[in-house]
């Protein structure tokens, strides 16, 4: 009953927003594409606006706009960063198509401008907490290898922390790394690093534009609770063949794109390979060798000048492999069918056929024995959106769609040790609705209807109350075990005047898939999703948010945010858990409840010679389980109170830029052992740890400066080419890893584990 009245209230609003849209006035639509001029690609986040109503929209993910008018004359002004401005006069008596072709713009530097657009987005837009990230932003943030990184400088952003070194791990808003939802063209992507997190999946060569959202995420995502990432690849250049070769410390890359019908069509390749094991092998001066190779693959067709059709191709491995016969290799692989429909001026739809593969297969020797261990999960899923475009102060949105997961928890040769298979369905339909009612207020609200069934052939196992298997549940066949959620969403957002907004926020989201793993260190490979069934429920996260934006002069703005986020069926692990081999895995999980919050406060300047921002973040997240801790709240692995992190650029000449990042961080949390005993048998004489309260201490605090310098030229000509170069951990701060303690003639000595002091770097890239 409930759940009837819910969509016949959001089936009024969009039938009494339809009625508006028709009452608005005579009204006419401007609506088409807005792409780069040089290679045909769209253009994300571009905006198209009438100065002298003062209205105005931003393309969609997929470089489409529509702007509804008042019939009579009009003059539109498109702009994006980094290109220069378009203008368009148009006499409105019906609706006309109109793409605007934007060509990059000469730098002047007394007038740098790096996100003027992103400036002013936090006070225009009514959703929160989102991110817009160009590539040309990305490429001035010195990085460890010198090349480009997307995850690196996700981690830059207020509320998004990290474990340490090169670690590929994001902790957004109180959130562990499994709760990210990470997409490529749509399609989700398990784990988002190689060399175990030193380097991200995302080859900057391949990568259009990127979207954060911290929590607070539209209605059309789901499935995770804390963020998302949402990449989008390059499309490919549709005037012109080229070709990109370029060479870091640890890889190297090449890169073609070109038309397949001109201007109708093209496509894009690139591909990365590490070549650390054409150097060095594992019976060598190394005994743990790593590798990994990754191909981005994209065919866009445009078939008219309404309909388009996408087919992206991921596919990414990692390997390593030991001296002692240890051997591990994982990877993701993906593939989107994606077709863009223009239905009319004001409708857009998008429908997509979407496959993702995460797979990690381990072989190790214990005891003299030899193991095998493979984990994975393997989705197939059928989506649609619809947009409706009213006018420039009215956005509905609708979608439906539901995902196919088939998981492996773990397989080994021995069928006893096995964990075993699931099959799962998740459903999901969504109505989203954006609109001003008055100048001075945005809101944007929503619902996300989910479900997840478990079903097929399936056999778990029953527990009591002391987590003890005491039975064996079997299912041959049909859905066996169905959870469902209402998420609702609400952001408003309170216009003061054209240099300050007030923005409020609740959200609801669950997540009916967790990652079970006992370390948040993302240099462990070995990652094992579990789904939600029987014994384990999906985890439900409330948050309430509110922010204070404001815009100072014509550089500068400023932002405060604060958030509190309810977590119910937190999990988390007993002490000394086995994930590996353990058919009774779900008995050495404790289910709780976890709570986050948080304070972050961001200044940017973004105009002139000198760009940058700095940012400080205060935040907790505490748990409370039954069974861990003697029930007593306990800081998560990532409950990092303090952290401080400023970046700039300097523009040094019209082709030199310098750039700067320092990061501080409180120390981490972890349990250290308080004391030995020592235990003597015929063989060996042994020091056992006794622990304190589970992550009761910490590491020390975490900092580092790195610099770089990169050459970026005027593309003229055939061949030019560009370069960065840069220092990592400038200062050669020890910054801890981890710690071993070891016994030695009965007395116990602490090591410790640092990755990396100072280390340069360098990447060099040769286009034509």
């Amino acid at each position: 009953m409930k759940l009837t009245k819910l969509f016949s209230g959001l089936i009024f609003t969009f039938i009494t927003s339809f009625s508006a849209a028709t009452a608005y006035g005579q009204q006419y639509t401007v609506s088409g594409y807005v792409k780069d001029r040089a290679t045909g690609e769209v253009l994300v986040g571009a905006t198209v606006y009438d100065a002298a109503l003062q209205k105005g929209t931003a393309t969609n993910g997929y470089g489409f706009y529509s702007l509804s008018l008042p019939a009579g004359s009009h003059t539109l002004t498109c702009s994006f960063v980094g290109y220069q401005t378009d203008e368009f006069s148009v006499s409105l008596n019906g609706n006309v198509s109109r793409n605007f072709d934007l060509a990059e713009e000469s730098v002047s530097l007394d007038a740098v401008t790096v996100s003027a657009d992103g400036r002013d987005m936090a006070l225009r837009t009514n959703q929160f907490c989102e991110e817009r990230l160009t590539m040309r932003a990305i490429r001035q943030m010195p990085t460890m290898f010198g090349e480009a990184d997307v995850v690196k400088v996700v981690q830059m952003q207020s509320g998004v922390k990290t474990l340490g070194d090169g670690s590929s791990g994001m902790f957004v808003r109180g959130g562990g790394n499994d709760q990210n939802l990470i997409l490529i063209d749509e399609a989700p992507i398990y784990n988002p690093s190689h060399l175990f997190g030193l380097v991200s999946i995302f080859n900057p060569d391949a990568v259009n534009h990127v979207e954060l959202f911290k929590s607070n995420m539209p209605a059309q995502y789901g499935g995770r609770v804390s963020s998302v990432i949402d990449c989008k690849m390059k499309e490919g250049n549709a005037n012109d063949f080229d070709f990109a070769v370029g060479l870091s410390p640890l890889s190297s890359t090449l890169t073609a794109s070109g038309p397949v019908w001109h201007e109708r069509s093209s496509f894009l390749v690139s591909a990365r390979r590490s070549f650390i094991d054409f150097i060095f092998k594992p019976d060598g001066v190394f005994s743990l060798i790593p590798a990994f190779y990754d191909v981005n693959a994209k065919l866009n067709i445009q078939i008219n000048s309404r309909n388009r059709l996408f087919l992206s191709f991921y596919n990414g491995k990692d390997r390593l492999e030991s001296s002692d016969g240890f051997f591990n290799k994982w990877g993701n692989t993906s593939g989107t069918l994606r077709w863009n429909c223009n239905i009319g001026s004001r409708w857009f739809l998008n429908t997509s056929v979407i496959v993702s593969d995460y797979s990690n297969y381990m072989e190790f020797n214990e005891n003299k024995h030899k193991y095998k261990w493979e984990t994975g999960i393997t989705d197939v899923n059928v989506k649609t959106d619809l947009a409706f475009y009213i006018n420039p102060d009215n956005t509905l949105k609708a979608g439906v769609g539901t995902t196919h997961h088939h998981f492996i928890p773990g397989q080994t040769a021995d069928s006893l040790q096995s964990i075993p298979q699931i099959s799962a369905f998740e459903h999901f339909v969504y109505l989203l609705h954006d609109f001003s009612p008055v100048p001075w207020l945005g809101v944007n609200y929503g619902v996300r209807l989910s479900a997840f069934q478990n079903y097929g052939e399936a056999t778990w196992y029953e527990y009591n109350d002391d987590y003890q298997a005491v039975g064996i549940k079997k299912n041959n066949s049909g859905v066996y075990k169905t959870h469902t959620s209402i998420e609702p969403r609400l952001n408003v957002n309170f216009r003061l005047n054209a240099d300050r907004s007030l923005k409020l926020s609740y959200a609801r989201n669950a997540q009916y898939m967790q990652v079970l793993q006992n370390s948040t260190l993302s240099y462990s490979s070995l990652e094992t999703w579990f789904p939600a069934n029987p014994n384990i429920k999906p985890v439900l996260v409330d948050v309430v948010s509110a922010g204070w934006f404001q815009n100072v002069g014509s550089q500068y703005s400023l932002s405060a945010e604060v958030y509190y986020k309810w977590y119910a069926n937190q999990i988390d692990y007993v002490d000394h858990a086995r994930l590996l081999n353990n058919p009774y895995i779900e008995g050495e999980v404790r289910v709780g409840k976890a709570r986050a919050y948080g304070l972050e406060l961001n200044a940017r300047k973004t105009q002139g010679r000198l760009t940058g921002g700095i940012s400080y973040t205060y935040s907790r997240s505490l748990r409370t389980i039954d069974g861990i801790n003697d029930g007593r709240e306990y800081s998560s692995l990532y409950d990092i109170p303090h952290d401080l992190k400023i970046n700039a650029n300097y523009k040094l000449t019209a082709n030199w830029s310098a750039s700067a990042a320092w990061v501080y961080t409180s120390g981490r949390p972890t349990t250290l052992p308080v004391g030995f005993y020592q235990t003597e048998d015929s063989y060996t004489e042994m020091a056992v740890p006794i622990y304190s309260e589970r992550n009761s201490s910490r590491f020390p605090a975490y900092h580092r400066l790195d610099l770089s310098v990169g050459y970026e030229p005027e593309k003229q000509g055939r061949v030019w080419w560009s370069a960065n170069f840069g220092l990592y951990n400038v200062y050669g701060r020890k910054n801890p890893l981890g710690y071993r303690f070891d016994t030695h003639h009965g007395q116990v000595r602490v090591m410790q584990t640092t990755l990396f002091r100072l280390l340069p770097n360098f990447a060099v890239k040769v286009r034509f």
